[in-house]
């Protein structure tokens, strides 16, 4: 996991902290409720040992202790037992039930079994014993038995092979090679006569064993756990094992979320700090509030916005046109077109002839967040748009020097109604002050990409709490790899606490005045300057509502 999925897996952890204190308190209560009665289990069984000792001259039967323990439990030894006793269970089901160990200084073998009954623990116990020692003898001696077959035959094969070659040699005195093999032969035989007659005159001993104490089952009582019978302890657990279980859960929730659920998590994604909030507000709201003689913080953020894409307009080379502003977003329901809406209505606030265009025909509400109505149907069909004059497709407004330019209403499939508008867009340009682009999702459409080009500012908009992270991760690479204009961010969704001064611009009458004062100052086509967004300052607004905002989108 990469560091900014650990941060923001540990930072959804700590968003769901009432899961973890959820399943800790209830664990607390189901472990303290009700008083448990003590339990007391207590298993008997049977333990017997036989110990046998081995026999003298054992040290020299060439078997060695690993070997005995390794004989002992795998093989014959059980499947014998098994036969003895008349036991249903497998070899290796009757060797797990012993234990065998077998001490090579003292030359003692013991043998122990736990079993439900002490007869059957003793008769195992001796019955292994015995079957280990008869296995031991027997394997012993037909190993002697068998090396010794092996060294006769050897022997005799030797023989005869020297009695051909000497008759070989006898024939031809002078065949050298015929001597030399049969001398070879000669000297071979005799190497395999010696050690023949080292192991028929090797006095062996084969390891035996004499029973020293016959199995004795003696009692074991193995007391179970008993449970916590104080109320206290079983409280404690319960928390403690509650609160693990909770915390497990939330942070498998926090995995599985796929919602930025922070400003700083949508900044860290974006690479760059959102110049605006948009803050939560209480009530549902959809459309312009950015009206005459309202000055919230909701209205105030959508304000502050316009100012900051003034400034950034301000540091770009001077043209003889309307600046085009483009609001895009990751996806759909991100506040794309409230903002959109918005920033066109704060822009005739400062005299600015404003044409808020809607692109995004997928979804067409530009026209409903403005006029509060949908826009009436255009009386041309596609094939006309591009000999019909720009100014006849524009929708009035109750707003001064606020049109609305709008293609919805035309059948067309989403693509070619952009690529439609683009002319017409430009041709607004040379008649207009300040352009604003509602587009469709960057994450979700392609149309959005061919309006890229013509802009001079982005404004991205990602809402906290609804915006996918996999989109705003596609969002960005595509605007870094394809965009030449400056990027503003600009957060919606955010809880700000509330602060002392919440309220002051309410009874801020002439605060109009002041904010377009800032904008024009820094708004003048005059002399250029380098682009630099981020050296924008950043507007916190602390007067907000901690509420849900319904975006237009």
């Amino acid at each position: 996991m990469s560091d900014a999925g650990q941060s923001s897996a540990v930072s959804g952890v700590l968003r769901r902290w009432w899961i973890v204190v959820l399943f800790a308190v209830l664990g607390g209560i189901v472990g303290a409720y009700p008083q448990p009665a003590e339990v007391a289990e207590t298993a008997t069984s049977f333990v017997a040992t036989n110990t046998s000792l081995s026999t003298e001259g054992s040290e020299n039967s060439g078997i060695s202790p690993d070997q005995i323990n390794l004989l002992s439990t795998v093989g014959e030894v059980p499947e014998r037992v098994g036969d003895q006793l008349g036991l249903t269970e497998n070899p290796a089901e009757i060797a797990a039930q012993v234990q065998v160990n077998y001490d090579f200084a003292t030359g003692a073998l013991t043998v122990s079994t736990e079993q439900s009954s002490a007869g059957q623990a003793e008769l195992l116990a001796d019955t292994y014993a015995q079957t280990i020692n008869s296995y031991l003898v027997e394997r012993q001696t037909n190993l002697y038995q068998e090396q010794l077959a092996a060294s006769r035959q050897l022997l005799d094969e030797l023989q005869e092979e020297l009695d051909v070659a000497s008759a070989e040699a006898a024939a031809d005195p002078g065949n050298v090679t015929a001597q030399a093999e049969r001398d070879a032969i000669s000297r071979e035989y005799g190497v395999a006569f010696e050690q023949n007659r080292q192991l028929e005159g090797q006095q062996t001993t084969p390891l035996s064993f004499t029973t020293l104490q016959s199995a004795q089952a003696v009692p074991v009582e193995d007391s179970g756990l008993g449970t916590p019978t104080s109320r206290t302890v079983r409280g404690i657990m319960g928390f403690i094992v509650g609160g693990v279980l909770g915390l497990a859960i939330a942070f498998l929730l926090s995995l599985l979320d796929r919602k930025a659920r922070s400003r700083d998590q949508i900044e860290e994604m974006m690479g760059m700090r959102a110049r605006v909030a948009i803050p939560l507000v209480r009530k549902t709201e959809g459309g312009v509030v950015v009206t005459e003689g309202r000055h919230d913080a909701l209205s105030d953020a959508y304000r502050t916005v316009r100012n900051v894409v003034g400034f950034v307009q301000s540091t770009l080379p001077p043209v003889d046109r309307a600046r085009v502003t483009l609001v895009v977003s990751p996806g759909p329901g991100d506040g794309k077109t409230s903002l959109s809406a918005n920033l066109a209505a704060a822009f005739i606030e400062t005299g600015e002839r404003t044409v808020a265009i809607n692109t995004d025909f997928r979804r067409p509400r530009m026209s409903q967040a403005i006029t509060g109505m949908d826009p009436a149907p255009l009386p041309f069909d596609y094939l006309d748009l591009r000999a019909i004059d720009t100014t006849t497709l524009l929708h009035p407004t109750r707003r001064d020097n606020l049109k609305i330019l709008d293609l919805a209403s035309i059948d067309a499939a989403p693509g070619e109604l952009v690529r439609a508008t683009i002319p017409h867009l430009q041709a607004l340009a040379e008649v207009s002050d300040e352009i604003v682009v509602d587009t469709s999702p960057v994450g979700a459409t392609a149309e959005v990409l061919d309006l890229i080009p013509y802009a001079d500012v982005i404004v991205i908009t990602a809402r906290v709490g609804h915006t996918n992270i996999r989109s705003i991760e596609r969002t960005i690479a595509i605007l870094r790899d394809i965009a030449t204009a400056p990027l503003i961010l600009v957060v919606g969704g955010v809880r700000q606490e509330r602060n002392p001064y919440s309220g002051y611009t309410s009874r801020e009458v002439n605060s109009t005045s002041k904010s377009l004062a800032w904008f024009d100052r820094f708004r003048g086509r005059g002399e250029s300057s380098p682009k630099d967004v981020e050296s924008v300052p950043e507007t916190a607004h602390d007067d907000t509502s901690e509420v849900e905002l319904q975006s237009t989108d």
